[in-house]
């Protein structure tokens, strides 16, 4: 049977740490690149970002990805690759983070509508008022009952 050196284990432990040291650089580098790229529109016609573009083998978005981790990698502020990728590509593919007005809209949208059918159900059940009561009419009402009396 084949027996752990404490050269293997150690070997192996060395390994397993770096491996992990990758994975977690990996993702921060990852998750940097989401939060510059969330600040990007896509190119490549869809409505998403760089970072959220779901398009598989999008011509823009995953050279684009790469070019931001690069420039990260290289210790450029975050500011800086977006004006970057504004002079490379114009205005149009700034896009802001939303403010607080952006977070209120859907609330006071659901908030308006909620008033408009409380308004309109309210307005719907009230009662109606009573006809104008005119004397050609009460006459015509008159005649109508009495026909109506004569065919019983």
């Amino acid at each position: 049977m084949f027996q752990w050196s404490n050269r293997v284990l150690l070997a192996l432990a060395l390994a397993l740490t770096m491996a992990t040291g990758a994975w977690a650089q990996m993702a921060s580098t990852t998750q940097n690149m989401r939060r510059v790229g969330a600040r990007l529109a896509c190119q490549c016609g869809c409505p998403d970002t760089v970072a959220s573009c779901s398009m598989l083998g999008c011509s823009f978005s995953h050279p684009a990805k790469d070019k931001i981790a690069q420039m990260q990698a290289a210790g450029v502020p975050d500011q800086t690759i977006v004006d970057d990728f504004i002079k490379a590509y114009g205005k149009g593919i700034y896009r802001s983070e939303p403010n607080t007005f952006g977070w209120l809209v859907p609330y006071l949208a659901l908030a308006l509508g909620t008033v408009v059918v409380i308004w309109f159900v309210r307005r719907s059940r009230r009662l109606k008022p009573a006809l104008v009561v005119d004397a050609r009419l009460a006459r015509y009402n008159d005649q109508i009952e009495q026909e109506l009396q004569n065919l019983e």
